[in-house]
């Protein structure tokens, strides 16, 4: 049980590369525990099982990967999307700010023109008073 060398070369062929360093160790290990020989068929099922392994070891990464791009991609969109709802909001407060001085002027505008008429038609009564009363002191 030194060497695996046709176990180790089927194993090679199944799985197309060539095997690594713990990968050999463990068919030694195996090997040794189960008592198998190179041409034992056992061989061939714990070859599919070890190939089909390294496939679901992949499977934890694959999918840290892809949930990593997906969260990336939500951030960025969330991103745009606070850039765009803060850049409305702010269009909609200027638009707001604008329309609210508009307004305040306009009543502060008709404020100031109530009170020069009411100062200019006491100004005319108290002129026309004033004619009156000459009127009537040089008329008698």
């Amino acid at each position: 049980m030194s060497d695996i060398g046709d176990a180790a070369t089927a194993f090679e062929k199944l799985l197309g590369r060539a095997a690594t360093a713990n990968e050999r160790e463990e068919l030694r290990r195996v090997q040794s525990a189960l008592g198998l020989k190179d041409n034992d068929a056992l061989w061939l099922v714990l070859f599919a099982l070890q190939y089909y392994e390294g496939l679901y070891r992949q499977f934890p990464k694959a999918i840290a990967n892809e949930a990593n791009r997906v969260l990336a991609e939500t951030r960025t969109a969330a991103d745009m999307v606070i850039r765009s709802s803060t850049e409305a909001a702010r269009a909609e407060l200027v638009k707001a700010v604008a329309t609210v001085a508009r307004d305040v002027a306009r009543d502060v505008a008709r404020r100031q023109m109530t009170q020069w008429m009411i100062v200019g038609m006491l100004v005319g009564a108290a002129l026309m008073g004033l004619g009156i009363l000459i009127g009537g002191r040089l008329g008698a």
